[in-house]
């Protein structure tokens, strides 16, 4: 034995060590399964650095700094073996009696490294990708960055954060507020220019040519207010546009609710660990809008080390829907108190179910009613009118239209009445 194999017997004692500092830092704030894992890596870790460890002391005493004269020779409880660790052939030497032990303490070590790995590349899959910040949002918190802090500060804006986390808007309030502002600034300058080109110039009826336009008050009054609406109407809808979405995806995440619990209830009837029931639905396609919410609950366990019970608590409080926080506030209080996952959420999906049943009801019951409205107004009132015109244009009195021009009114009026009516349905059609 040579002072190489020592050398390579410390260098391998070393990397071996580096491995055991990165798991050990990572062992706090993993849970369930990846810290089990973990665990086992860092015990395989540690039966190897002993095996390798065992064999210095003979290497030691057969390694003279001064060489000898002929062969080196072989110690006959030492053996060199090679092995492959990430594409990297290494050797070192070991005691013959842990040769058997060291080659399985490593493909043990291998083998839940590599689950590890997988694990980690599903959390990254649920985890929320990191993106650039927008241009946009840059360039507003530079001009405004300040005034929205003071804004914030002295009050204002207090329910447009709460509104940012529940509709999933990937801003912080200051941010938000500091784009507000840029946004209405824009249609500020916008409307100026607007104004200006309406002071000189308009736009003719008749013939879709630009000409200039006469002076009068009533003109500048109308063309002013018309300027101030737009950085208005601009504010105004920048500031409700995260209520209005926290409360679209509120709806959306109810009607999909029963199913969750449902599907929920039987992966919790196989014993499975809690945070992989939450895991499984994450994963899946068939609920978009509740997957986000069950992302948020993940990711507090996996990248802010919470426990599910603390990381259900604090996404209940960040959801957009009421039922999908009771059932957050329900499951913590279950897994607390030690209670049966499968019973609360079976009895959970019964009561999901009644509700999304008399939903569906009213739904069935608005169709109903907006057909009969859609029976009243586009089919029979278009007739009646059309009747009482041509009475009318062929009667004493002249409305100054023909019979051609009346019909092209009256259809032109029932198609957007259709559009109306095709719009609303759609919006208050249910997904599920």
């Amino acid at each position: 034995m040579t002072l190489k194999n020592l050398i390579h017997n410390v260098d391998e004692e070393k990397e071996i060590i580096k491995e055991l500092r990165i798991l050990i830092s990572q062992r706090d704030i993993r849970v369930g399964r990846e810290k089990d894992l973990l665990i086992k890596s860092i015990a395989s870790l540690k039966e190897l650095l002993i095996i390798i460890n065992n064999s210095i002391p003979s290497l030691v005493n057969n390694t003279s700094p001064v060489k000898s004269l002929g062969e080196a020779k072989e110690v006959k409880e030492l053996v060199k073996v090679k092995y492959n660790k990430e594409g990297i052939v290494r050797d070192i030497t070991i005691n013959e009696k842990d040769r058997k032990k060291f080659f399985e303490e490593l493909s043990l070590s291998d083998a839940t490294l590599k689950r590890l790995i997988k694990e980690d590349k599903t959390s990254k899959i649920i985890a929320k990708a990191f993106k650039k910040p927008s241009q946009y949002a840059k360039i507003s918190n530079k001009f405004f960055s300040r005034l929205s802090n003071d804004l914030i500060d002295k009050g204002y804006f207090k329910n447009t954060g709460n509104d940012l986390r529940k509709a999933n808007i990937p801003f912080i309030l200051n941010t938000y507020v500091s784009m507000i502002l840029f946004s209405t600034l824009l249609a500020s300058l916008f409307s100026i220019l607007l104004f200006v080109f309406l002071l000189f110039f308009t736009l003719t009826l008749d013939f879709p040519i630009i000409i200039f336009a006469e002076f009068s008050a009533s003109r500048i009054l109308t063309n002013m207010l018309i300027c101030i609406a737009i950085p208005v109407l601009t504010f105004f809808g920048a500031y409700v546009y995260p209520h209005l979405e926290a409360g679209s995806i509120g709806r959306k995440i109810n009607q999909e609710l029963p199913f969750v619990t449902m599907h929920m209830s039987a992966i919790a009837g196989s014993g499975i660990e809690p945070t992989q029931i939450f895991r499984i639905i994450a994963l899946g396609k068939e609920y978009p809008y509740t997957k986000s919410e069950i992302k948020k609950v993940i990711n507090q366990v996996n990248i802010y080390g919470y426990d599910l019970v603390s990381a259900l608590k604090n996404s209940a409080k960040s959801t957009s829907s009421t039922k999908l926080a009771e059932l957050f506030n329900g499951l913590a209080t279950t897994i607390s108190t030690g209670g049966s996952l499968t019973e609360f959420l079976d009895k959970r999906t019964e009561t999901l179910l009644f509700d999304y049943k008399l939903e569906r009801e009213k739904s069935t019951k608005m169709a109903e009613t907006f057909m009969d409205i859609y029976i009243s107004v586009v089919i029979a009132a278009p007739m009646i009118m059309m009747l009482l015109l041509i009475l009318i244009s062929v009667g004493p009195i002249s409305i100054g239209l023909g019979v051609s021009a009346l019909t092209t009114i009256i259809i032109s009026i029932v198609a957007l009445i259709n559009i109306i009516f095709l719009a609303v349905l759609h919006l208050k059609q249910p997904v599920y």
